[in-house]
């Protein structure tokens, strides 16, 4: 399948929360007629589903994992191991991917669009994914995905064999996208995760799966370190790898180097508050970090496993950022 990811679009990764989604895969629709025809009005409808659902909404990005084109492209959206919008319910979103394709009410699917749904199944599969396929309107009341997509989800049209390898212009070879954040993690994949997985003694193959997550647990256990199954900065500098800076378009604010305890004043300070705001913590963001933020802190620490000290260093930093709102 031709897999068109988020820089594609000009975008940097998602900044939604982490989730790992394994129970199946979703239908969508757009609602009404898009009259969709050439590849640029494809690009130009999945760039105006984001702002919708970004500023109308106030979602943290578009609602979908996926958008398949008339044309047989997959357009990232959330993308991998990210927390729906799409569902409608907080499991649906949790544990099922989605995907919308770019037809409204009475527009008929191409052939390519079939295909493409189908090939990312097989992609998804590949990274832990189950094969089942759901409509909208099996988690909600709603018409999504319409009366013309959902009888081909029922009839199982969507669970005909598809080629699950990625290419980004049609030809032969993975695409292989970098995470971006700074931390290596279940069905990620990327050609920097080799080093470690050859640290590891596993299958060097770039691709983040259960016996490379095993693999990262079983160190961490006989080093003394939190046991997560995610390779960040602490189990990498373990490992004698250099540790993984954010990218700058990751979503996740490099550590500022200074460290949040006793009173500090920095624009730090504030920049965490907000984050810690944002998933739903109550404290005040007035960029001073008093007894209300070490609070908050050491409550964060203990629910996340990590030492707590009450002070924002760069780990309790990093994962204000990517540790699953719970």
């Amino acid at each position: 399948m031709i897999l068109r990811s988020r820089s594609y679009f000009g975008w940097g990764p998602s900044g939604a929360d982490y989730a790992n989604p394994t129970r199946g895969l979703v239908i969508h629709y757009n609602g009404g007629p898009t009259r969709i025809r050439s590849h640029n009005d494809c690009i130009t409808y999945w760039k105006s589903v984001r702002r919708d659902h970004m500023n109308n909404n106030r979602w943290a990005d578009l609602g979908y994992s996926w958008g398949v084109c008339r044309h047989g492209e997959v357009f990232t959206g959330r993308g991998l191991n990210r927390y729906q919008a799409a569902q409608g319910t907080t499991s649906g979103n949790t544990g099922w991917y989605s995907v919308s394709l770019m037809i409204g009410a009475g527009e008929e699917p191409t052939p390519e669009q079939i295909q493409a749904v189908c090939d990312l199944r097989a992609y998804l599969a590949a990274r832990g994914n189950s094969n089942k396929m759901f409509g909208h309107r099996d988690f909600v009341s709603t018409s999504c995905p319409g009366d013309v997509l959902y009888p081909l989800v029922q009839e199982g049209v969507f669970g005909r064999p598809g080629n699950g390898t990625p290419t980004s212009s049609g030809g032969s070879g993975e695409y292989r996208p970098e995470n971006g954040d700074g931390l290596y993690m279940l069905y990620e994949y990327g050609d920097a995760i080799e080093p470690l997985q050859g640290a590891l003694g596993v299958t060097v193959d770039g691709f983040f799966g259960p016996d490379t997550r095993a693999a990262v647990r079983g160190y961490q256990d006989s080093h003394g370190l939190e046991v997560d199954g995610i390779a960040g900065p602490e189990t990498l500098t373990s490992l004698g790898l250099d540790e993984v800076e954010p990218a700058p378009d990751s979503g996740v604010p490099a550590w500022p180097g200074v460290y949040l305890k006793d009173y500090t004043a920095h624009g730090s300070v504030r920049v965490w508050q907000q984050r810690m705001k944002d998933r739903g913590w109550r404290i005040r963001v007035d960029g001073r970090f008093g007894p209300r933020s070490e609070r908050v802190c050491r409550r964060f620490q203990k629910e996340k496993r990590l030492a707590v000290d009450g002070v924002v260093g760069s780990r309790t930093w990093s994962k204000s950022w990517t540790a699953p709102v719970t």
